[in-house]
């Protein structure tokens, strides 16, 4: 694991600036503490901060191949690379070192631009070819790691996070009114997006070839629904308990100590315990409670439970967030707006976490795999509920509405509210709400902010166009694999754990095991007010029953308590402040009419005051203010 970066100008005489990749890499350090290293050679220069898991001693990067005409950084890892690196060797191949970067070097000598469909892991990578004078960029399947690049006037540069390549004077920091119209909606900046025009990432699932001043863009992996539907229900259970196995499996290779983030919940549960029937040694497990003003958000008891049945090496915390004093690290960690406030606590476990170990499993993406959300069953519930006479819809709507708020996380009443104003909405259009922070950008954001927008496709339409689907969880499931999953948990689950110089690893979004679901008909994942269905069956035997019969915690945040509470004199400070009146971007009249309807207890606005609170918190940081603002 590390951060990589680098350049490659168009012209051959243009040097490139060791000192340059040396600033690039110094602005990434907390994603690779241990080591840095570089390849610099006329116009072509990459380097990477390591954070040391695999062969500690040998695998300094960059590496090349015998010859040293092909050089390689990786962000990631490879958990199949033991294989790879024997069918390798069988074919003359010699390797000067044990890492799993290696692999990939010598893998390119084989398949050129093509060896990516050979890895099995999450990684962002480069090579460079100097024979070919060809860069190429590889981003993994899921979007687990993550890699931004630019087209500049000298050439392109590249870089795990945007801090890397703000340092480069060519780059414009202007930003991107579609990212930030993306990011009122989502909470994040979505797809190939960056908050700067200047900027993109790379896709999950992409590869980038830059050669002779031109980028070519090649997608090498996707996946969609493909039921099977002869199988029985228990033969694929037996399927998915030997997939999870697998998975989970898989992703323990390192030469360093392996714990787990373990919750009350079945997905941590259920990693948990695969790990400890595969491992040789008591699993380090590691559980962080919340103390708050209005009670403790607290899981220890049943993550007890897990470590006791399984030996593991426990370790559990309280701790009581100060939301104001950790802001400024997390809009740092992000580089763009980003206001998924489930970072707060992940800041926390990854913080205490890290003071034991340098990798963690996470059981990230079971949700989403296997039907684990209440909107997956409100979509469905939707199709029943359209069937109730027009005038009774109407009266329950106007029912609901009169029913006041509450603070909380997450709580009912605001799923049933969310759920009422949806009913008349078609499938896509209704998930769309159930998923969005804002209806859409015309909600908040200034008029001539929407006009320079016009009539761009978001990134959730995009999705839906090019997978034409036809089932209501389908639509929720894919939108929620490639927009969900990687502009937001894997994102929030990076950045956050690499600003603690931790390595998180989810063996849940393996893409092997996502090729399998998706293979699973939705009858077995959803089934009226039943959630995960076949996944339940699968792991019942490795939890206690009574976990299957508690209500699903999340990491929740009292954050609409907070907003009227310790975080008010903030939220009050950001939304008064000059900078917020002469905001380009946010029509403030409707921002005091967010804040007075939360705090009048009428509505509950957290999600979307949040969002402009992170927004401008972000723009204070990264955005040039002037004087005596």
């Amino acid at each position: 694991m590390c951060g990589i970066a680098g350049m490659v100008h168009s012209d051959p005489s243009s040097p490139v600036s060791s000192e340059t990749v040396r600033g690039m890499c110094d602005r990434i350090i907390h994603r690779g503490p241990d080591d840095h290293g570089q390849f610099v050679n006329g116009s072509v220069g990459m380097g990477m901060r390591r954070l040391s898991i695999i062969d500690l001693a040998g695998g300094k990067q960059p590496i090349a191949n015998e010859d040293r005409s092909i050089w390689v950084v990786l962000n990631g890892e490879i958990y199949n690379y033991k294989e790879l690196k024997q069918k390798l060797e069988a074919k003359g191949h010699r390797f000067s070192t044990a890492s799993d970067t290696e692999v990939i070097v010598h893998l390119y000598e084989e398949r050129g631009a093509d060896c990516v469909i050979e890895l099995r892991g999450m990684f962002a990578f480069a090579v460079w070819d100097s024979r070919q004078q060809t860069l190429l960029l590889a981003r993994d399947r899921v979007g687990i790691k993550p890699l931004y690049y630019a087209h500049t006037c000298l050439g392109i540069a590249f870089a795990s996070e945007l801090k890397s390549l703000l340092v480069l004077p060519e780059l414009s920091r202007e930003i991107s009114a579609q990212a930030v119209a993306e990011y009122m909606v989502h909470l994040c900046v979505p797809g190939h997006l960056s908050i700067f025009e200047s900027i993109n990432k790379l896709l999950p699932a992409h590869q980038l070839i830059y050669r002779n001043g031109a980028i070519s863009l090649k997608r090498y992996w996707s996946v969609k629904p493909q039921p099977n539907d002869m199988k029985r229900e228990e033969e694929w259970v037996e399927e998915l308990n030997v997939q999870l196995r697998d998975a989970v499996e898989s992703h323990m290779v390192a030469d360093v100590s392996v714990g787990a983030f373990l919750s009350g919940g079945l997905d941590s549960g259920s990693l948990v315990a695969l790990m400890a029937k595969a491992s040789p040694e008591p699993v380090r497990t590691f559980t962080v409670g919340l103390t708050t003003e209005v009670g403790d958000f607290d899981e220890r008891v049943p993550a007890r439970e897990i470590a006791t049945r399984y030996g593991t090496k426990h370790i559990e915390c309280m701790l009581a967030p100060n939301v104001e004093s950790l802001l400024p690290g997390i809009v740092t960690s992000f580089d763009e707006p980003f206001a998924d406030s489930s970072a707060i606590p992940n800041w926390l476990v990854c913080g205490e976490t890290a003071r034991h170990v340098k990798v963690a499993l996470s059981g990230l993406g079971g949700d989403e795999l296997f039907g684990g959300y209440e909107r997956y069953v409100g979509l469905q519930l939707g199709e029943w509920y359209r069937h109730i006479p027009g005038p009774v819809r109407s009266m329950l709507v106007n029912l609901v509405g009169l029913i006041a708020s509450r603070d909380g996380a997450s709580n009912w009443i605001d799923r049933l509210k969310r759920f009422m104003a949806a009913g008349e909405l078609p499938v896509e259009e209704r998930y769309r709400s159930f998923i969005s922070a804002f209806s859409d950008a015309a909600s908040i954001l200034r008029l001539d902010v929407l006009n320079n927008i016009g009539k761009g496709v978001g990134r959730y339409s995009q999705i839906l166009e090019e997978m034409h689907l036809q089932k209501p969880l389908d639509v929720a499931l894919c939108s929620d694999m490639n927009l969900y999953l990687p502009d937001d948990l894997l994102t929030l689950s990076d950045r956050i754990s690499m600003a603690h110089s931790l390595e998180v690893r989810v063996p849940f979004v393996d893409h092997k095991l996502i090729e399998f679901a998706f293979r699973i008909p939705t009858r077995f994942k959803v089934q009226g007010f039943q959630k995960k269905v076949l996944f339940k069956k699968a792991v019942r035997s490795l939890l206690p029953a009574q976990h299957f019969a508690r209500p699903k915690q999340g990491f929740s945040i009292p954050l609409a308590y907070w907003l009227r509470g310790s975080l008010k004199p903030m939220l009050m400070d950001l939304v008064g402040s000059r900078q917020a009146k002469e905001s380009p971007w946010f029509d403030l009249a409707k921002v005091k009419n967010l804040v007075d309807e939360h705090l009048s207890g009428r509505h509950n606005h957290e999600v979307r005051l949040w969002a402009i609170i992170c927004f401008l918190a972000w723009e204070r940081k990264y955005v040039a203010v002037p004087p005596g603002m």
